[in-house]
């Protein structure tokens, strides 16, 4: 997906909230921004918007110093989500639909992310998807390809929402036992993405092999990932992406099938998927032989 104007505006906004997470120098802030203003002027808009991000999180690490300034408030996300563990465990024994129930509870996660800056409130939205379901629906095809699949690759998005992932891959086991189940998670920390650190807090290995992409982008970013995981692509018969940056950078991905679990966060993803803002999407890059078309 191409970036647009607006999202140069989004970085120059996220650059300065984390600048000021990390530092009380109207100084450092003003360097950070003069920083970025130089990547935002030379970058191309056909560039996807995890890529730009990558650079600009690595100029905003360059003048403060600090590689993981959301640190704590990951801790803090997947101590929350984990609290819920057990309700939403019994929510989903308790579902004529399990599979279901458990794709509702990921996709409602989603909500939790720092690099858009807005309040968020993990249980209502747990409780809202709940209630009303999707504004797009592509659960069945995903239920079909899951049945009809050997190996799948999970692509983790934002800390805290990583248990609701583990849910979902737990749900999905039970099911499909003998289906090959591996998760990405970042290469390094970017904004309050998941890292190795997280999907050990949560010991997301108890449900499928957990690999890193190799790179601190959020989303991914193909030609600069690890061997292992770009591996784990090529061999992947299905591909589960969380979140608006793995859409972003996965979405123009051809001759894989890609379901892509998210929530509409800013207008220029609402635009791209046709839908309004807050909306919560299981939706589908079209199949092999369509891309290649």
């Amino acid at each position: 997906m191409r970036s647009s104007l607006e999202c140069q505006a989004c970085f120059i906004r996220q650059a300065l909230d984390v600048s000021r997470l990390v530092s009380n120098d109207d100084d450092v802030h003003a360097r950070v921004l003069r920083r970025v203003h130089r990547i935002l002027s030379r970058i191309d808009l056909g560039m996807t918007p995890p890529l730009i991000a990558s650079m600009v999180y690595a100029a905003v690490e360059k003048v403060t110093g600090c590689a993981d300034p959301y640190l704590q408030a990951k801790e803090r996300s997947d101590g929350t989500a984990l609290e819920c563990w057990g309700w939403a465990k019994e929510t989903v024994a308790k579902s004529p639909s399990p599979l279901g129930t458990a794709l509702r509870l990921a996709v409602a996660a989603n909500i939790v992310d720092f690099g858009i800056g807005v309040k968020f409130d993990l249980m209502d939205s747990l409780r809202s998807v709940l209630e009303k379901g999707f504004q797009v629906d592509e659960s069945a095809a995903l239920e079909a390809a899951l049945a009809s699949s050997r190996r799948l690759l999970y692509v983790g998005d934002n800390a805290g929402e990583i248990v609701f992932d583990k849910l979902l891959l737990e749900t999905i086991g039970a099911l499909h036992p003998a289906l090959e189940r591996t998760f990405a998670v970042r290469g390094g920390p970017i904004i309050n993405d998941v890292t190795l650190r997280d999907a050990e807090r949560v010991r997301m290995d108890e449900v499928a092999r957990v690999v890193s992409t190799g790179h601190a982008a959020p989303g991914v970013i193909l030609e600069e990932c690890a061997d292992d995981f770009r591996a784990a692509f090529r061999r992947a018969d299905i591909v589960i992406a969380k979140g608006q940056g793995n859409y972003e950078s996965l979405s123009g991905v051809g001759g894989k099938r890609i379901f892509f679990l998210l929530r509409a966060k800013c207008p220029v993803i609402a635009r791209e998927l046709g839908v309004a803002v807050g909306s919560f999407l299981v939706t589908s890059a079209p199949p092999p032989a369509a891309a290649s078309a």
